[in-house]
C-alpha cells in the first residue's frame, strides 16, 4: 500500500472521533434536496469534525441558492460547508468531492436520499473495526406508492441500487485513486472503482441499514431495458477489462441462452435446459418471488448492447486523474 491506513486518523486533533466528509452531486434537484439537506443538519455525532462537500453542476431551479442558504444556517455547526457550482457530470462531480474531502472517510449522499441520523457514526465505527474495509454501499429503500419493477426486482435479489449512499474510506482512494472518467455521457461506474479496490486488497460490503430514497417516478421494466442495453453494458465492457471474471460467464451464459432462441427451430431443448437454468437460478435467489423472471428476457439483450459497444469502439482516455486527489490527510 502507498500510504499507511493509520493516517485516516490524522485530522482527529485531540479526540476519539475522527474527521469525515459528507458529499453530494446535484443538477436541477430543487423538489427533495430540502429533505436530503434537513437530515444531514440533525446528523448525530462531533458536527465539528464534518466537512460538507456540495457540488451543483450549474442548476437553474434554485438547487444553488437552497445550498447557499443552507450554508448561511448552519455554517456555524460543521466544521466546514464548501459549495463548488461549475458545470460537469455526475463522474466528474464525485472527483472534485473527493479532491476535497478529508478525514476517515467520504460519505456519498445523492439529492433525493434522506440518510438517518446515526449513519454517520455507524459508519465510522465500522470502518474504525475493520482497517481493511474500504467501501460501503447502503441500501436506498424506496416509499411504497413509489417503487416500480426495478425498485421491486433488486429488493427481492437482496442487491442495493445503484450508487446513492455510499462511504468511502479517504487513505484508499489515494492509493487506487478516484472514480474512473470518459464515460460517453458522463456516467458513472462505482463497480469499476470497487474492482480496483478489491485488487489492492481491500474489502467492500453492503451496509445492513438503509436510507430513504425520495423519488419523482417508479422505475419501470422498461427503463431497466434501456439502461441495460446502452449504459450497463457498456459499464459492463469497462468491467471486463479491470478482471471481472463473473461477468465473462454471465455473458456467457446469455450469448447462448440468445443463441438458442434463434436454433429453436431445429431443437427446442437447449433453449428449454437452458431457461430453466435461470429460472431456477433466480427463483432460489428470491426465493421464489417471479418477479425477478422478466430479468431474463433483459439479459438476452446485454451480449447484443455490449457487441455494439466493442464494434463502436470504445478508444476512453483509461486514466484517474490522480493528481488532483491532494493529500488533504496532512493538513492540519
Amino acid at each position: 500500500m502507498s500510504r499507511p491506513i493509520v493516517e485516516d486518523y490524522a485530522t482527529s486533533v485531540g479526540s476519539d472521533s475522527p474527521c469525515v466528509t459528507i458529499a453530494m452531486t446535484l443538477l436541477n434537484s430543487s423538489r427533495t434536496l430540502s429533505d436530503a439537506l434537513r437530515a444531514i443538519s440533525v446528523i448525530k455525532g462531533t458536527k465539528k469534525k464534518m466537512k460538507l462537500v456540495f457540488v451543483d453542476a450549474e442548476s437553474t431551479d434554485g438547487s444553488l441558492e437552497m445550498l447557499r442558504d443552507f450554508k448561511n444556517r448552519n455554517e456555524d455547526a460543521f466544521q466546514l460547508i464548501d459549495i463548488v457550482s461549475q458545470k460537469c457530470d455526475i463522474t466528474e462531480g464525485r472527483n472534485i468531492c473527493i479532491d476535497r474531502s478529508q478525514g476517515l472517510f467520504v460519505l456519498f449522499v445523492d439529492s433525493d436520499v434522506v440518510i438517518s441520523p446515526d449513519l454517520v457514526n455507524d459508519i465510522e465505527a465500522i470502518l474504525l473495526s475493520d482497517l481493511r474495509l474500504a467501501f460501503i454501499n447502503v441500501p436506498c429503500v424506496v416509499e411504497e406508492k413509489q417503487k416500480g419493477w426495478l425498485d421491486r426486482f433488486y429488493e427481492v435479489i437482496g442487491e442495493p441500487l445503484g450508487m446513492s449512499c455510499a462511504a468511502i474510506r479517504i487513505s484508499a482512494l489515494h492509493d487506487v485513486g478516484p472514480y474512473f472518467i470518459g464515460f460517453p455521457g458522463g456516467g458513472e461506474n462505482p463497480n469499476e472503482l470497487m474492482l480496483r479496490l478489491k485488487r489492492a486488497g481491500y474489502k467492500v460490503t453492503i451496509f445492513n441499514k438503509t436510507s430513504l430514497h425520495i423519488k419523482q417516478k417508479p422505475r419501470g421494466f422498461f427503463g431497466y431495458v434501456k439502461s441495460s442495453f446502452r449504459s450497463s453494458t457498456l459499464h459492463h465492457l469497462q468491467e471486463i477489462r479491470a478482471g471481472n471474471s463473473l461477468l465473462v460467464m454471465k455473458y456467457f451464459y446469455y450469448t447462448m441462452l440468445l443463441s438458442s432462441l434463434f436454433l429453436v427451430v431445429f431443437s427446442p431443448y437447449p433453449l428449454i435446459l437452458l431457461g430453466m437454468a435461470g429460472v431456477a437460478h433466480y427463483l432460489v435467489k428470491t426465493k421464489g418471488d417471479p418477479i425477478s423472471l422478466p430479468a431474463l428476457l433483459v439479459g438476452m439483450i446485454l451480449p447484443v448492447g455490449l457487441l455494439l459497444w466493442i464494434l463502436r469502439g470504445t478508444n476512453w482516455e483509461q486514466k484517474y486523474k490522480k493528481t488532483t486527489v491532494h493529500n488533504h490527510l496532512d493538513e492540519p
